[in-house]
């Protein structure tokens, strides 16, 4: 039976989706001049991973010589952390040294920011951002509530203000807020906001404002006014920070990875989209406009180009989760088409044949997109920021495992969901739209276009293999293919990266050209060390600087350090440059200084073996050398400590001699006070004895005298 239909939903929807995806990938801007005004953001505005564009490496220490505790240092990397998700950097790197009381910070910075200011950005994320409110303008006024009492806040445009800062606060505040501008409005008194002990704002209050909300008005424009709602939404730092150093890092997967990336993308759609092309027909071309347009989605809800959505970092686990989506997308679009071709062969109606492919096809394909959903929702609710959605909804489950950060894994997590759920936009509900359209398209209307016979020719048939028949082989190949990778695993291990199992970090300067494939080569070649990350970069001088990193417990020995700095001595020699010999006279001094590091290691490993080894039979007369090794094990840094050997028995030993020297002052001063307690109570019962002889003596006296 034909159904009633129109043909231009075909056509409609199509068009919508190739200017969708032209705006989506290009965006939309007008250059007048120096000045870039973009109206629709493309995929140039997205901000890559470290990975893929580089970033900025800062470290941060306490200023005005502020002696951090652990916990400190811990709450300062937490809000740290808030900032940078609230700026949408979510693959960013932080590490805490305790030792030396610093954070360690590693982030990306926008495509588009080519004149990018570390400066600036390491600015916004380390300032205290304390804020107070007072009674009147002056800084000595009367506190009424602080940052901790608001509870949110946004920028928002106000066509009277301007930008200006929303806060709500909480209950707490609310109350606080409601108490003092009743009395303020008395007086038409005034109520200043101070952050970091900068007045940003007075205002005069007219009414008693109970609502538990108020605004921030100054000169802010939308970037300022988005960095101050940041930094009170993330709190204040317990203590203000200095950056100690900063420089620019390069991606640690080349400086061309992301060209080559683009360039992989696109052939694989080109040959994704003649296969569909050529085996489905009508419905495979109709599959590849809807896979432009969620692949374009997709793209455009990480860039930011809808405003209700902040974008977000897209690394190299973020573009594999935009893959896996596309490939759910080819998946949906091959079980509809296959559906519509086994409905035909049955010498159904081309409307019959698609109705009932469609209705056919939707439980296996939402059955296989909602399983990835869960687990992109898993993903980004353990490794998301902790005041995310999907963090909360799952915070049952993960507060188990302790707070949860924004990282790689979230990237991959968001691209994966973001492109599944488009996936039911555009690979179920957009094809079905314009299939049904193309039915009604009289010169379209004919089912070899579809996957059927031609009129008068033989069945349209394709390849296909009996995998239901055939389950056993599939099965026992699948089941030896785990089984290969198993032992693989228990015999070679699994390599953790340095985000796993953290590691060890250097960076060198060095100058001329350095090509990273050839120098990790060379440098791994000399060390043994296959699991390097090089990345080059510029310091805050803009020296050219190379930073060496390794996983887990690979680190770098002195001796290593100093293989590394002659190899690139050896690249420098090979160019002439200006302040050659100042640079090698540093060069030779800083090695000087390694080889009495490396001299005080073999020192305290030569002690140890022949003073305390094997360790049975140390006494106290030992403990005095077991100290010193002790004193100078701790003036060592962190990756030469790693050095010294049997250093477990070491603390072993101390802590065996320190009990042992606490029992013996124990014990002596037991046997004192027994001592005392014995000569006290000796002289007690002489007493005692002496008093009866007197009394005796007496009593004897009387009776002669009677």
């Amino acid at each position: 039976m034909n159904r009633k239909g129109k043909s231009w939903p075909l056509f409609v929807v199509a068009i919508l989706i190739v200017l969708f995806s032209l705006t989506a990938i290009f965006g939309v801007s007008y250059t007048y001049g120096d000045t870039k005004n973009v109206y629709v953001k493309g995929a140039s505005d997205i901000r890559f991973g470290i990975d893929i564009r580089g970033g900025v490496d800062v470290t941060f220490m306490p200023a005005d010589d502020v002696e951090a505790t652990d916990a400190q240092m811990t709450a300062a990397k937490t809000v740290i952390e808030d900032r940078l998700v609230g700026l949408g950097i979510t693959d960013y790197e932080s590490y805490v040294d305790n030792n030396k009381n610093r954070i360690i910070v590693r982030f990306p910075w926008k495509n588009d920011e080519a004149d990018f200011n570390p400066q600036t950005a390491i600015d916004e994320i380390g300032t205290t951002a304390k804020m107070v409110f007072r009674k009147g303008s002056s800084a000595t006024g009367e506190e009424i509530l602080s940052g901790d009492d608001v509870a949110s806040a946004s920028a928002a445009y106000n066509e009277t203000e301007g930008w200006v800062v929303q806060l709500k606060f909480n209950s707490a505040g609310a109350s606080a807020f409601a108490t003092a501008t009743t009395e303020l409005a008395a007086s038409n008194g005034t109520i200043s906001i101070w952050l970091d002990d900068n007045n940003i704002s007075t205002a005069t209050v007219n009414e008693a404002i109970t609502g538990g909300e108020a605004i921030i008005k100054g000169n802010f424009d939308q970037d300022s006014a988005s960095t101050l709602a940041n930094q009170i939404n993330s709190g204040s730092l317990p203590f203000a920070l200095s950056a100690e150093s900063y420089s620019t890092i390069s991606p640690s997967l080349g400086a061309k990875s992301l060209d080559v990336m683009v360039q992989a993308g696109i052939i694989a759609f080109i040959l994704v989209a003649i296969l569909m092309i050529v085996r489905y027909r009508l419905p495979g071309t109709i599959a590849v406009i809807s896979l432009m347009g969620q692949a374009a989605a997709t793209l455009a809800v990480v860039s930011g180009y809808f405003t209700v959505f902040p974008g977000s970092t897209l690394t190299l686990p973020g573009i594999a989760g935009i893959i896996l989506g596309i490939g759910m997308g080819v998946d949906a679009n091959v079980i509809t088409a296959e559906r519509i071709k086994e409905e035909l062969s049955k010498n159904k109606t081309l409307e019959g044949a698609v109705n009932s492919g469609f209705k056919m096809g939707l439980t296996p394909i939402i059955d296989g997109n909602v399983t990835i959903v869960i687990v992109a929702a898993i993903l980004m609710g353990a490794f998301g920021p902790t005041d995310g959605f999907w963090a909360k909804v799952f915070n049952p489950i993960f507060y188990w495992f302790g707070p949860s950060t924004a990282g790689t894994i979230y990237s991959f997590g968001f691209t994966l969901l973001t492109s599944v759920l488009l996936n039911f936009v555009f690979g179920v509900w957009a094809t079905r739209v314009m299939i049904r359209g193309a039915v009604h398209f009289k010169p379209l209307r004919k089912a070899w276009l579809f996957g059927g016979k031609k009129e008068g020719g033989a069945d349209f048939k394709t390849p296909s293999i009996n995998f239901i028949g055939n389950r056993k082989k599939f099965y026992t190949f699948s089941c030896a293919l785990i089984a290969v990778v198993l032992v693989f695993c228990g015999i070679f291990g699994v390599k953790m990266d340095v985000e796993f199992k953290g590691g060890s970090m250097i960076t060198l300067a060095y100058e001329g050209d350095a090509d990273l494939n050839d120098l990790k080569s060379t440098i791994g070649t000399e060390l043994g060390k296959s699991n390097l990350t090089l990345q080059t970069g510029s310091d805050i001088s803009g020296n050219q600087t190379l930073t060496v990193t390794l996983p887990g417990s690979d680190t770098l020995t002195t001796e290593q350090y100093v293989t590394v700095t002659t190899l690139l001595d050896k690249l420098r020699q090979s160019e002439d440059f200006e302040g050659k010999e100042d640079y090698l006279a540093r060069l030779t001094a800083a090695r000087q200084e390694i080889a009495a590091i490396q001299a005080e290691i073999d020192s305290i490993n030569a002690d140890v073996r022949e003073k305390l080894y094997p360790f049975e039979g140390i006494s106290l007369k030992d403990k005095k050398t077991v100290d010193s090794i002790v004193a100078r094990y701790r003036a060592l840094s962190e990756y030469d400590r790693a050095q010294i050997e049997r250093w477990e028995d070491v603390i072993k030993t101390q802590t065996k001699l320190d009990n042992l020297l606490r029992g013996i002052i124990i014990g002596v001063v037991l046997c004192v006070a027994a001592a005392v307690t014995a000569v006290l109570l000796v002289r007690r019962i002489r007493r005692r004895r002496h008093r009866k002889e007197r009394e005796l003596e007496e009593l004897a006296a009387e009776y002669r005298d009677e």
